[in-house]
């Protein structure tokens, strides 16, 4: 399969569709350099990780070291994963949201099976990634930095509603504040 090929495929969703698609790395464009296996390397993270496309087949692999997993059997199949996948981002605002997340999740196991049944394989790339999203071990760095940022305002309220004064052009130099100010 031609690099020609591929890209007509690849690039109506260039590059927000395929940047929704969970994988680190950089989606490339034509010219594709092959791996060793002679696959077209269409995206890469610059370390172990890479999507590729089998140019005899038109299998769309996702290669981590030395495991690989199918993201779809096809190009053609690929573009249509990619936009039932795009549901989940618009759909559900993620894991988090435990019976929403659940029904879109199934959703698009369902859909992936419509498919491709090969993608949707019990050790293929999208099953292995859905399961990851809904274990317990799961965390959204996202939120995280919503609850720090929560927990740090909160921490300052009351900082604030303490009556500690703070001499903000005190500067400390012989190491006491200017003036001792005692609050009774």
């Amino acid at each position: 399969m031609s690099d020609s090929k591929i890209w007509a495929a690849l690039e109506p969703m260039y590059p927000s569709a395929l940047e929704d698609i969970p994988l680190d790395g950089q989606w490339l464009k034509p010219p594709f350099a092959d791996d060793p296996g002679g696959r077209a390397v269409v995206c890469n993270d610059g370390d172990f990780q890479f999507v590729v496309v089998d140019r005899k087949k038109g299998t769309v692999l996702y290669v981590c070291e030395d495991d690989e997993s199918v993201i779809a059997s096809t190009l053609e199949t690929f573009v249509q994963i990619v936009a039932a996948w795009e549901s989940i981002d618009r759909d559900t605002v993620g894991p988090e949201d435990d019976d929403g997340f659940s029904a879109v999740k199934k959703s698009f196991e369902s859909q992936l099976k419509t498919l491709d049944p090969l993608a949707a394989g019990p050790n293929e790339f999208w099953s292995l990634y859905t399961e990851e999203l809904t274990s317990e071990d799961y965390v959204d760095v996202d939120d995280l930095d919503e609850e720090l940022d929560d927990e740090l305002g909160e921490e300052e309220a009351e900082f604030e509603d303490s009556g500690d004064d703070f001499d903000e052009d005190d500067d400390y130099s012989d190491g006491e504040p200017d003036e001792l100010r005692i609050d009774a």
